[in-house]
């Protein structure tokens, strides 16, 4: 219980960014985190069987494979998009994946799942994604959002239109209530090998000053994902 009133606190203590022009996205997010047995037969099982996305009222939902810093074999992940924290609690509720049956229980073998909700707006844009976990006291979680939209804005301005940073916050997930993440997001792998090369070149001063902000890394690692149920 006192887990997860200490991330409502966080959530709501981030209407202090306002004046900032920083404020929590709309909606939020789940995850299902699998090791799957045969990522590609998996991905196109859930690519022909839409029904549970639908059931779950999910507006959008696709997958992220992991590809580097694994911490099992097939390590992947299923996220759903929702409208608000309320339809994402309500729709884990419509859908036990420990119960599921027939040809997805012999693809996969789940791990566990969480609700996010994300602390800073960012572009809705799948692609190669460095995911990063960070331990931050709660009393410089505001100062590290602004840091990391500084950085935003900083490769953005550097020639990367299409970067950008999401910051999320686990609500009932287990040992990722600890930690915030941060989704550093680019169309390609190439892109995000030139912004890493600029950074090892004296770029982007701004992602030092995010980390400072925290006791360290929990764990990263590089995913790439796509979508692969829309409504709109």
């Amino acid at each position: 219980m006192k887990k997860i009133l200490f991330v409502f606190i966080l959530v709501f203590s981030i209407n202090l960014l306002a004046e900032d022009n920083i404020k929590p996205q709309e909606g939020a997010f789940t995850s299902l985190y699998v090791s799957a047995t045969d990522v590609d037969k998996y991905v196109s099982f859930l690519r022909g069987n839409s029904d549970a996305f639908r059931a779950i009222g999910s507006s959008d939902a696709g997958v992220c494979i992991t590809r580097s810093g694994n911490q099992y074999p097939g390590q992947m992940m299923i996220w759903n998009a929702f409208p608000s924290v309320e339809a994402a609690m309500v729709g884990s509720l419509k859908y036990d994946p420990y119960k599921a049956k027939g040809p997805i229980s012999k693809l996969r073998k789940v791990k566990h799942s969480t609700i996010w909700k994300s602390l800073k707006s960012f572009r809705l844009d799948p692609g190669h994604e460095v995911v990063g976990r960070f331990k931050v006291k709660q009393e410089n979680i505001n100062s590290f959002v602004q840091a990391i939209a500084s950085l935003e804005k900083e490769i953005q301005s550097n020639g990367h239109p299409d970067f950008f940073n999401g910051v999320f916050v686990s609500i009932a997930g287990g040992t990722e209530s600890q930690t915030i993440k941060v989704r550093s997001i680019t169309s390609s792998a190439s892109d995000q090998g030139k912004i890493a090369d600029e950074y090892f070149s004296g770029k982007y001063k701004s992602f030092n000053d995010a980390v400072a902000l925290t006791e360290g890394f929990v764990d990263e690692q590089i995913q790439i994902c796509e979508q692969i149920y829309f409504t709109k």
